[in-house]
């Protein structure tokens, strides 16, 4: 998915086209506005909204806060996805309303009744999001048992030892996926087809906050699978949090295309649906399919990481480049910063005509934003909220608000969460999302979870506002014999300033007993621009960040996770094989 990805964004831009053909006299006007009446910009252009209605502030489960939701909004469309016999290319959709939905998640429900699921059984669900996949969700939730994501690349040594270690009962996938199995660990509940049953609610149980709702295993190729335990209070607390300062409104709908495996997406389109906003599984990230969507569908916002963020702008930038706009383009970004942001919409309106007319942001997670990636596109009157946290957090600490926007941070933490930094400058993280531990492994829980705060291993600090930034992770920290410490993300950054560089890794290099050197791998189309690259960031950086060494990675790409994060430990233990063979 990773590379499919990189290769499908780029592609929908040249679709696109070029987006700066904002009307000479409309920039005009709007550089006499502010040469005349010296706007001061604030960077909001409206108040908050309260999304969360009173009778929900005390909700425990996920349960409540779906059901409070169908109450509400009955009739508007919850789920929708293209219609798979034609593929989305007519537009036909697949629609189904809160109550259809509930409808769905019943019958489904009903058929696990019938298979005498009892409170707390587990059930693996692994596969691609898609309106199914919310089904089974929420049916399995409703029974009283608990969701074993995974994502739709997981390996099967994975998946068999994660089967062994939560002692499941069901796997929910596609046939094909479960014919590609070897030996099958569990009975399959086919997802394209979800089974029925006769609904009984008098069978269900009274789920609690505190019973399990989901056990999320960190990837690894090796050792035994670490599962974090989050409730059901973890998990709706976060998203009712997130509502407090994420400006959705049930009029929104968001285009999914990570995957729910993923425990941003899932908590975000938990936040999404209680307060009767719409989703839209992409169902596939062929370029044709995407923009039609984009383009038909209405789509308001989008939950992306980083990278993708980067690859759209990559792609817009060199169809700026293949029309000659660059003056134009470049214009266009130093007039955009000193006007009110719902004024940009008005300079780009290509741009949000082709992303439908009505989208309003991205919220950006699972990896650093770069601040300037970010800022350009406010400029265009795209706002990008950047969210972090951790799947042991549910998964959010913090976030940009929309109307207190601010670039290089990574927000204030969210209400109800309590953020602290350790001596040694570790975040430190307490609140209702707050996971319960660490699936049948004590120790880890003991080493991560003390007194209810749960230890990041990410550096940072908080500023005298509350705003968050991150330095870099603890583990990833580089500790030079002089006593000095070099935070790998801070060279990574200087190193990306330059676009001969597609990405980089910076790590320790230790060698014969030495001690340990600032070393780059870099990702590059031209490996003779790479001396020059490095000179450049170093002319960036302090004498102890220097970059003293570097290894062009001979792959088109770096090994990554489902949600495009470099894979370090692999990648250190193929480095040396790649810097012998490149002797």
């Amino acid at each position: 998915m990773p590379h499919l990805i990189s290769t499908t964004i780029p592609t929908i831009i040249s679709d696109i086209g070029l987006f700066t053909d904002a009307p000479n006299s409309v920039i005009k006007y709007l550089l006499f506005i502010r040469s005349y009446f010296s706007i001061v910009i604030h960077g909001q252009e409206g108040t908050a909204h309260e999304h969360v209605p009173q009778e929900e502030m005390y909700v425990e489960t996920i349960n409540e806060l779906f059901a409070s939701a169908v109450k509400r909004f009955p009739e508007r469309p919850a789920l929708l996805e293209p219609t798979e016999e034609a593929g989305g290319d007519k537009g036909i959709m697949t629609t189904l309303t809160f109550s259809m939905l509930q409808q769905r998640v019943q019958q489904f429900a009903g058929h696990l009744q019938a298979q005498n699921m009892v409170q707390g059984d587990r059930v693996l669900i692994w596969s691609a999001s898609r309106i199914n996949w919310m089904v089974a969700y929420l049916a399995t939730l409703l029974v009283g048992a608990v969701v074993v994501p995974l994502d739709v690349n997981t390996k099967e040594d994975f998946l068999a030892r994660v089967t062994q270690t939560t002692e499941a009962k069901y796997l929910i996938t596609t046939p094909k996926q479960y014919q590609s199995l070897q030996a099958p660990p569990l009975p399959l509940i086919d997802i394209e087809n979800l089974p029925t049953g006769a609904f009984d609610p008098a069978r269900l149980p009274q789920v609690q906050g505190d019973d399990l709702a989901e056990l999320v295993f960190t990837s690894g190729t090796t050792g035994q699978p670490k599962g974090v335990m989050l409730s059901h209070h973890n998990i709706a607390s976060n998203a009712l949090a997130a509502l407090k300062v994420v400006d959705i409104q049930n009029s929104d709908r968001a285009l999914s295309i990570l995957p729910l495996s993923h425990m941003l997406e899932a908590m975000i389109e938990v936040a999404l649906l209680s307060t009767g906003a719409s989703i839209v599984y992409a169902r596939s990230l062929v370029p044709d399919t995407l923009l039609k969507l984009l383009g038909s569908q209405g789509i308001t916002c989008m939950i992306l990481v980083p990278q993708a963020l980067q690859l759209f702008m990559n792609g817009i930038e060199r169809e700026v480049r293949r029309q000659k706009r660059e003056k134009a383009w470049n214009l266009l970004h130093r007039i955009a910063p000193r006007l009110p942001f719902a004024w940009r919409r008005t300079l780009f309106s290509s741009v949000h005509k082709r992303f439908g007319g009505r989208f309003r942001f991205f919220i950006s997670g699972g990896a650093y934003l770069a601040p300037n990636l970010e800022e350009r596109w406010e400029n265009m009157g795209f706002r990008v909220m950047q969210g972090y946290g951790t799947t042991e957090c549910s998964p959010v600490v913090s976030v940009t608000p929309y109307h207190e926007h601010a670039y290089g941070t990574i927000g204030k933490p969210l209400p109800g969460v309590q953020v602290r930094i350790a001596d040694d400058g570790e975040i430190l993280v307490h609140g209702p999302n707050v996971a319960l531990g660490y699936w049948k492994n004590p120790e880890a829980t003991a080493a991560a979870f003390q007194d209810g705060w749960y230890s990041t291993g990410d550096l940072g600090y908080q500023d005298a506002r509350g705003y968050l930034y991150i330095k870099g992770r603890k583990k990833n920290l580089i500790v030079l014999s002089n006593g000095l410490n070099v935070y790998p993300e801070d060279i990574e950054n200087a190193l990306l300033t330059n676009t001969a560089i597609k990405d980089a890794v910076v790590i320790g290099l230790t060698e014969n007993g030495h001690e340990p050197v600032v070393h780059a791998v870099l990702l590059m189309d031209d490996s003779a621009q790479a001396r020059d690259a490095i000179q450049q960031a170093n002319k960036q950086l302090a004498s102890h960040q220097q970059v003293r060494g570097f290894t062009i990675w001979p792959e088109q790409d770096f090994p990554r996770t489902h949600t495009l994060k470099v894979k370090r430990p692999e990648l250190l233990e193929m480095l040396p094989s790649v810097r012998a063979s490149s002797k």
